[in-house]
């Protein structure tokens, strides 16, 4: 349990310390052509089973469970985001209907953006939509995993 907290409380150190030297950097007034991407996936009881698959521009960068958090730095500019679902099951009778592949065209313009991982259920598969969110929302996130 206590391997667990520290793991957590490092990582957290380490977003910290990668947002101040963004931050940094930004003041400098040199324009930075890369951008931190942070993703969270909190627990949501409907897909307690599934792994989702994320991808950015065709490549695997994650597999996120219930309370798992990734972070990718890119180039700014237009990219697309994806999230996929190896196996899942479809009970239509409850309106689950498994999940479905998931893709989004976004453009990132700034140091940094935040991402939630959220599954939408619908009668033919619910998909994993990535919504992008504000610092404050991700780091209030970030603090109940």
């Amino acid at each position: 349990m206590n391997t667990f907290k520290g793991l957590k409380l490092l990582l957290l150190g380490s977003i910290i310390a990668l947002t101040a030297m963004t931050g940094a950097f930004a003041e400098d007034g040199a324009d930075s052509k890369v951008t931190t991407i942070s993703f969270i996936r909190p627990t949501d009881v409907m897909t307690i089973g599934q792994k989702v698959k994320l991808s950015v521009d065709g490549k695997e960068i994650a597999k996120l469970g219930h309370n798992k958090v990734a972070v990718f730095e890119t180039e700014k500019g237009k990219h697309k985001f994806e999230t996929k679902v190896g196996l899942s099951l479809s009970i239509p009778v409850t309106g689950f209907g498994g999940a479905k592949k998931f893709k989004s065209k976004v453009k990132l313009d700034k140091d940094q953006h935040f991402y939630k991982i959220v599954y939408k259920a619908a009668m033919m598969g619910g998909k994993h939509r990535i919504i992008e969110i504000d610092e404050a929302e991700y780091n209030e996130l970030f603090a109940q995993i």
